[in-house]
């Protein structure tokens, strides 16, 4: 199970890195491509946030079970928790952050339409 769950984490930045990738390559050449590539990213924050929650309940869980310990560094298991915990706080709070304007950024491209030539717009009207 652990092997799918870090293939899963593996495979969802190796999937940014080609968004980035094509990107650089080749942009976007409409609006509506923007629209629905904001659109991914913005659930990919909101999922973020939550993947975050869920790795702290389990950390949280194999602590209560007494199964965590502290690595060969001997810092104090408690001291490495706490470090963690607050970590682990804020990047939710950064995901949280990110998808709230990503949301923005979303729902604002929406409102942007492919601009027409003058001749073609008259067309589409019936001018």
């Amino acid at each position: 199970m652990t092997e799918n769950i870090e293939q899963d984490a593996e495979g969802a930045a190796r999937s940014l890195v080609e968004l980035v990738r094509a990107l650089q390559e080749r942009g976007i050449e409409y609006p509506l491509e923007a629209y629905r590539v904001y659109s991914y990213l913005t659930r990919c924050a909101g999922e973020m946030r939550t993947a975050i929650e869920l790795i702290e309940a389990s950390v949280q869980r194999l602590e209560d079970k007494d199964l965590l310990r502290s690595d060969y560094r001997r810092e104090p298991l408690d001291d490495v928790l706490q470090r963690f915990t607050e970590a682990s706080g804020n990047a939710k709070d950064l995901a949280g952050a990110l998808h709230g304007r990503l949301s923005t950024a979303h729902s604002a491209i929406g409102h942007v339409a492919y601009k027409e030539e003058p001749a073609e717009q008259e067309s589409a009207t019936g001018s």
